[in-house]
């Protein structure tokens, strides 16, 4: 089963868009760090969370999910900081704002998020049960190999189906 916001999400992605699964390569965590330091070094305070596949050591994309997350009360001081070391962000609302870029090679995906968003909780905890069940693990990286080459929208339904089975545990 997939929520309302998953299905308006997977009708976002293009129809010709394909999921390329790569094993991991250990210099992407290297890469993080690069991004996680330059962060810190402008702000210590700033709350930066490494996710995903590649924060795991397990196949997928290879790329870079880090979220900076925030109270909307501080957002105003923190956007300034991280549009001085990335640009211009890619998408930019009152309670998200992303940038997308590559840091030695691998895509990256930085947000700026609201920490009490129930989404971003929701990708807390799934990457917490990811991290903390090595069964549940293997089988998340199962699935992903299963997905290379296929459409994305695919891909991404079967990565929420997955995700969607392990909350309600």
């Amino acid at each position: 089963m997939l929520t309302p916001n998953q299905k308006k999400y997977l009708l976002t992605i293009p129809e010709d868009k394909v999921a390329v699964i790569k094993p991991f390569d250990p210099k992407v965590r290297d890469a993080a760090d690069k991004i996680t330091q330059r962060i810190k070094n402008e702000s210590p305070d700033l709350e930066v969370v490494f996710g995903g596949a590649s924060a795991l050591g397990i196949a997928g994309q290879n790329d870079i999910d880090l979220n900076v997350s925030s109270s909307l009360e501080f957002f105003n001081s923190e956007l300034p900081i991280l549009r001085r070391l990335f640009g211009k962000p890619s998408i930019s609302s009152q309670k998200l704002v992303k940038w997308e870029f590559k840091q030695d090679g691998f895509d990256v995906e930085l947000y700026l998020s609201d920490r009490s968003s129930a989404s971003l909780q929701e990708q807390i905890k799934t990457y917490e049960l990811l991290r903390d069940n090595p069964a549940y693990q293997k089988e998340y990286e199962q699935i992903k190999l299963a997905c290379n080459g296929l459409p994305f929208r695919e891909y991404m339904r079967r990565k929420y189906e997955f995700f969607n089975k392990i909350l309600q545990v």
